[in-house]
């Protein structure tokens, strides 16, 4: 198998951290392209923000900004020997990261296991097991 470019999506955790390990290690010595996506939720309503004093606007830019500097202080981190390229999305967050998988023509994925168990497993399911049903390419999922 023949992997040029990888997919890593990162929420910030720490096992996503883990992920990121491994993509890049798997990256470097594949000469791949190491593709970092995060995904926001689509915050219908914004439910939970009506007593701010931001706007929706201010809210979702607010939300951009940290999200980027948590992709800067990772990407800061990885080897330079690694091509990289950062991808900010917002949405469902399996669905997206398979679109963009798919998009950017991926020879793998690589996601952390939130690790949900039990009632939690059962109400909002595992994105990781979504995007590897979902995914066109194999998906190596961190725990």
């Amino acid at each position: 198998m023949v992997i040029k470019k990888i997919l890593c999506s990162t929420d910030f955790s720490e096992t996503s951290i883990k992920a990121i390990g491994y993509a890049e290690k798997i990256a470097l010595e594949n000469n791949a392209t190491l593709h970092l996506v995060n995904v926001n939720y689509n915050f219908y309503g914004l439910d939970g923000f009506e007593g701010s004093p931001l706007s929706p606007s201010e809210i979702q830019r607010k939300i951009q900004q940290t999200t980027q500097e948590n992709i800067d202080n990772i990407t800061a981190k990885i080897n330079p020997k690694v091509i990289l390229n950062t991808v900010i999305l917002q949405g469902n967050v399996a669905k997206e990261i398979v679109k963009a998988a798919l998009h950017l023509d991926c020879d793998m994925i690589v996601i952390a296991s939130n690790g949900r168990k039990g009632l939690k497993h059962m109400l909002f399911g595992s994105v990781a097991e979504s995007v590897s049903r979902s995914a066109h390419c194999p998906v190596l999922i961190i725990k």
